[in-house]
């Protein structure tokens, strides 16, 4: 038990965790496809006996890569890095007495006391809001959430932030200011707007010790880090497509944005880690012949090995599928500091409400005028080599509301054929996907069934 500001922490010994060796949730995805796995599966198999390889062409959560390592050839391809690191976490597990006494050298180093008596004043107010006497004082609430963010802070303090809050931020600046080792990625980027400023520091600590770890453990340490910030993050839907709003739109406070925010920023970062790096580190029955690559699918689909005969894709086929809701994701894997994409409103330049990456990748699938071309290209370089592609494609239901998709099916359908002799497609029945929890948000229409476009020579 350890005093931080007068607060006692309980870090209590490791616990040991057991897990089923099954197929797991890796972060809460769009359009995951964890469960229609098995109907994936029972396509490629009979397509081909488990001595042909399959390559995951936009391995995104890794959920597909993950379960098929058991029994064939992976390679596991994404342009962005999170799931870079992700597919290399499952696709080439370890465990070690390292691994098993990370949390433990973490919490042993000092780093988190010492962050967060750096952000002492601005962690307590935070806190206060949360769990304390002011916790039902929602404009005090609604500001923190408005104008808590540090990056936007180190610009210029925001005048409308309540006196409290800015008294906190210029505490923490100076904070950052010392020249310290530790950068603060996790508390400058998404401090008070993604996390709380005590979950952000946690993060930043054990990003310390993952850049200190070597090389063939850096991967597992840091997919674990990332499902747990996917976990622990204060949003809708757990992604970060955008902080939450904590205003109607008539301006009052949300009734349960108090709430809301005891719930998750009260969520145990240290716990949650570990467990994931138990669900990472102890996955058994995996192939040792695997291969993650992190570039364009062109790229991918020219330098396939030839023990190759499959390709999965699952391309984005809207603008929601990629990019802003993982852009966070994507920066706790970078460590790059990036800059923040901005815009011009009211005669001002105002950052992006999401503090989104400036450099976010945006797929030529989920652009109208690039993605006639980027099917074509995937489907005659897939079918120039004679391997077989099976594209995955989510039908959407225009009376309900649902974004439409970039192509309509028939397209591709016709497209295919251009390349293919054969072209089926197939379905495993009614399924939905995972969508945001409010029903105006809903991405993907309801009972509607996953496709599976089977193309071959």
């Amino acid at each position: 038990m350890k005093s931080i500001m007068g607060k006692q922490i309980n870090f209590s010994s490791r616990q040991n965790f057991e897990f089923e060796f099954k197929t797991f949730r890796t972060i809460h995805y769009l359009g995951s496809k964890l469960r229609i796995l098995d109907f994936i599966k029972e396509v490629v198999d009979e397509l081909s006996s488990t001595e042909v390889g399959i390559c995951d062409l936009f391995a995104g959560s890794g959920s597909v890569s993950q379960h098929f390592s058991s029994e064939r050839k992976v390679v596991a391809v994404d342009i962005q890095k999170y799931s870079n690191t992700i597919c290399s976490a499952l696709l080439k597990p370890s465990q070690d007495d390292f691994i098993d006494s990370f949390v433990e050298r973490v919490k042993a180093s000092g780093d988190i006391e010492r962050n967060l008596t750096i952000f002492e004043e601005l962690v307590r107010f935070e806190d206060k809001l949360i769990n304390g006497k002011v916790s039902s004082d929602l404009e005090l609430i609604c500001n923190f959430l408005e104008f808590s963010s540090l990056y936007s802070a180190l610009i210029s303090v925001p005048s409308e932030a309540s006196m409290p809050l800015k008294k906190a931020l210029i505490s923490a600046i100076k904070g950052v200011n010392l020249g310290v080792e530790n950068k603060f990625l996790a508390a400058t980027y998404f401090g008070g707007v993604y996390f709380s400023y005590k979950q952000a520091l946690i993060i930043d600590a054990i990003l310390i010790h993952i850049n200190k770890a070597d090389s063939k453990y850096k991967d597992l340490l840091l997919a674990a880090l990332l499902s747990t910030a996917s976990d622990v993050v204060n949003t809708v839907g757990k992604q970060f497509a955008q902080p939450l709003r904590p205003r109607d739109k008539n301006g009052n406070p949300k009734s349960g944005i108090a709430n809301q925010l005891k719930k998750d920023r009260n969520l145990d970062v240290l716990e949650i880690y570990q467990s994931w790096l138990g669900k990472y580190s102890k996955r058994s029955g995996v192939l040792n012949k695997h291969k993650v690559l992190n570039m364009d699918y062109r790229e991918a689909l020219d330098s396939l090995d030839g023990d190759i005969g499959l390709i999965y894709a699952d391309p984005p086929y809207t603008r929601d599928h990629y990019s802003r809701f993982y852009h966070g994701l994507e920066t706790l894997c970078l460590m790059d500091y990036p800059e923040v994409s901005s815009s011009k409103g009211g005669g001002k330049i105002q950052l992006s409400r999401g503090l989104y990456r400036s450099d976010r990748h945006q797929s030529d699938f989920c652009i109208k005028s690039k993605a006639p071309r980027a099917f074509k290209d995937l489907f005659e370089k897939s079918a120039k080599t004679n391997r077989t592609l099976l594209l995955s494609y989510s039908p959407y239901d225009k009376e309900k509301g649902a974004h439409p998709r970039v192509v309509e099916l028939d397209f591709l359908i016709s497209l295919a054929k251009e390349y293919f002799g054969y072209v089926d497609v197939k379905s495993p029945g009614n399924f939905s996907h995972s969508k945001l929890n409010r029903a105006d948000l809903h991405l993907q229409s309801e009972k509607v069934s996953e496709l599976l476009l089977v193309c071959r020579n």
